[in-house]
């Protein structure tokens, strides 16, 4: 299930709006403001264990365009509609976003205090009928894989040795969490074939409020890789993928992606 939320900035003269760099963190606090607001019992699920924070892989993932964009620094500036993609395999979960996003009370929403936006239009994305086992995929947002080295988490790319091994460890990892949700203990049903097509390396400022906690630092680097790939393996797998991203952080707004054929 997938669906695109176009935004439109209210109140300032000017064509050219910015956010600070760390403009998917924003976003991120806007979905849950969102369904928090609409469902507080299901937001709490998603979210919360108790007293402490849920982290248990999301089934869902989003991303963010701003047209025309020009980053400076620690600010992106943009001109144009915001365009908001989000893509989940989870009925539950689609049903409350898209109407939390649809709640007149939301609006006009404070991404900063010189940037509101209002809703302007939506549409329902129609996924490719068939899922074949070798498909082609572009990204929307940056996928991030890493490994551990130590108490250190290290960025792997497709070009670095031992990438596809730990692809499919980390895919793996990620498509059984999303599958224990709906109660299937079953990770990767075959192993995964990452074949670059045209990739480059992409180094992104990002702001959690862990990091700033722990490190005293408002901003943290991450390195992952856009474009085109092939990749070949399961069918039932590669839906999974293309419904809830890929790598780390996709509810922070990485690994989006669509299919090209």
């Amino acid at each position: 299930m997938r669906a695109k939320f176009i935004f439109e900035v209210l109140g300032k003269q000017s064509e050219v709006h910015s956010l600070p760099v760390y403009y998917r963190t924003i976003f991120m606090s806007f979905l849950k403001r969102a369904l928090s607001l609409y469902d507080k019992n299901y937001f709490n699920r998603i979210y919360w264990w108790g007293e402490k924070k849920n982290k248990w892989q999301k089934p869902f993932v989003f991303s963010v365009n701003l047209p025309n964009m020009n980053f400076q620094d620690d600010t992106v500036s943009f001109r144009g509609d915001i365009m908001l993609n989000i893509s989940t395999s989870d009925y539950e979960f689609f049903v409350n976003m898209y109407n939390s996003l649809l709640n007149n009370r939301l609006y006009p929403y404070p991404l900063t205090d010189s940037c509101k936006i209002a809703l302007k239009q939506t549409y329902l994305v129609r996924e490719p009928e068939k899922f074949d086992s070798k498909m082609t995929f572009k990204t929307f947002a940056p996928i991030l894989i890493e490994k551990k080295e130590g108490n250190k988490k290290v960025p792997v790319l497709p070009y670095d040795e031992g990438f596809e091994e730990i692809f499919n460890n980390v895919v793996d990892f990620e498509i059984r969490n999303i599958r224990l949700l709906r109660g299937q203990n079953k990770g990767l049903q075959k192993r995964l074939t990452f074949k670059p097509i045209s990739i480059q390396k992409a180094v992104v400022k990002h702001r959690v409020s862990e990091f700033v906690e722990k490190t005293n630092k408002d901003i943290m680097f991450l390195t992952g890789f856009s474009g085109l790939f092939e990749l070949s393996g399961d069918p039932e797998d590669l839906k999974e993928l293309y419904q809830n991203g890929i790598g780390f952080r996709r509810g922070q707004g990485f690994g989006f992606v669509e299919v090209v054929r």
